[in-house]
């Protein structure tokens, strides 16, 4: 989006191949990859049956997880987090999933382990729920969300059933199927899933979030699923960074990996979303929600997605010696880690791998160039490693080609058996 309102989804053709590849329903905890497998897929795995991973003249086991570079941090911008959240849902008349949408609040609410594990860290406190509100009159075929916000504010006004507006009050705003939304230039099931947002009233303010109707966006997802994935999203996010236009929180990557923003932008639930498979069914609710980004497990070297993240979590971080400028879906051009590699020149750089606990063998590593694999344009850079596959604590050397006027995005992928990782970075002229 063009200002700090956060769109949950990147367009639905982008999501498709990120988020909702065959397993999208699982109830596991295997992250799977996106849908292009860009040279991974079978072929890493024959190859990390061929490779052992164990390097000749090693002293000893390295520990888990090995060393390697940071992974990313959601930073605070100093704006204040929701520290006793409290949702209030609004359906309108005639809505067919109005009782879906009330079970789902139920659980949410009473699944503590989720949504604790998602927000605690974060300042975050307990969530509780007004009973749906379900309003006598139909919905609009279409509304902007600045006049979302001027109808929003007269509601509350208006008093009963609308409670007050106050530091932990969140609305939520379920619009039905025939509903289109629009905000920052872009348009509900086309550019965004769902957004939250904040506008200032009566000396304070009003935090909302927004859940359009949209279609399921694979084979096998609900309409509900789709719904309570994004809401959850959204819902996380509010709490964590409730007023992003006025005074954000938790609502930017760090400056060393702003790159990781590349899709969707820097909330909790942002950096988790560009993965494959980071929506699953916890115990207690029996519709999809997110797994959304943890600091202090990416600190420790586990999933950061989290809760109930992959065990054993592993990866392979490339080692980025440059400074390197690059715009944000967003539009803001930013300054972060990467590699800089002259146009039609070649440069290695090390990639470590890494894992918290001992995997079953070694996993395949490959790398996937961005621009051609998701975003249909030329093949941008090509990539070359000294060897396929790998374990915790080994250092592969990947040679990057630069074959398009940067800056040009990547992926480097580690996959074993069904379970796919990926850490991002981006080469720079």
């Amino acid at each position: 989006m063009t200002n700090r309102q956060r769109a949950f989804a990147a367009p639905l053709s982008l999501l498709a191949a990120l988020l909702w590849p065959g397993a999208a329903c699982s109830t596991g905890h295997s992250h799977a990859g996106p849908g292009v497998d860009a040279g991974a897929g079978d072929a890493d795995d024959a190859a990390a049956d061929a490779d052992d991973a164990s390097d000749d003249g090693d002293t000893g086991p390295p520990p888990y997880p090995a060393p390697h570079p940071a992974a990313p941090q959601v930073i605070s911008l100093k704006g204040p987090v929701v520290t006793a959240p409290k949702i209030v849902p609004i359906v309108f008349q005639g809505d067919p999933l109005a009782g879906d949408i009330a079970t789902f609040m139920m659980q949410l609410v009473a699944t503590t382990e989720y949504w604790g594990g998602a927000t605690a860290e974060y300042g975050v406190g307990a969530l509780t729920a007004t009973p749906v509100i379900t309003l006598a009159e139909a919905a609009p075929t279409t509304i902007a969300d600045s006049d979302l916000q001027t109808w929003l504010s007269m509601k509350i006004a208006s008093g009963s059933p609308f409670p007050p507006a106050d530091a932990n009050t969140i609305y939520g705003v379920f619009y039905p199927t025939g509903t289109t939304i629009t905000m920052g230039g872009g348009t509900s099931c086309q550019e965004f899933d769902g957004y939250h947002n904040d506008f200032s009233s009566g000396g304070g303010y009003v935090t909302y979030a927004v859940m359009p109707r949209c279609p399921p966006a694979a084979m096998g997802v609900s309409e509900l699923d789709q719904l309570t994935s994004g809401a959850s999203h959204e819902f996380i996010e509010a709490a964590t960074d409730p007023l992003p236009q006025d005074m954000p929180a938790y609502g930017q990557v760090d400056d060393a990996h702003r790159s990781w923003e590349l899709f969707g932008g820097g909330e909790v639930g942002d950096v988790c979303a560009q993965f494959g498979n980071v929506f699953y069914k916890p115990a207690g609710i029996t519709s999809l929600v997110q797994h959304t980004w943890s600091d202090k497990a990416a600190a420790a070297g586990h999933d950061p997605c989290e809760p109930d993240g992959l065990k054993p979590y592993f990866n392979s971080a490339p080692v980025l010696p440059d400074n390197v400028t690059m715009t944000l879906m967003t539009g803001e051009v930013v300054t972060t880690q990467g590699v800089k590699i002259p146009l039609h020149q070649s440069k290695t750089i090390e990639v470590d791998l890494f894992s918290d606990a001992p995997t079953s063998k070694a996993w395949g590593v490959s790398g996937i160039d961005i621009n051609s694999a998701f975003l249909g344009g030329p093949t941008a850079l090509s990539f070359s490693f000294d060897k396929p596959s790998g374990q915790n604590g080994d250092k592969l050397q990947l040679t990057i080609k630069s074959l398009q006027p940067g800056p040009a995005p990547f992926w480097i992928q580690s996959k074993l058996g069904n379970a796919v990782t990926f850490w991002i970075g981006v080469v720079g002229n």
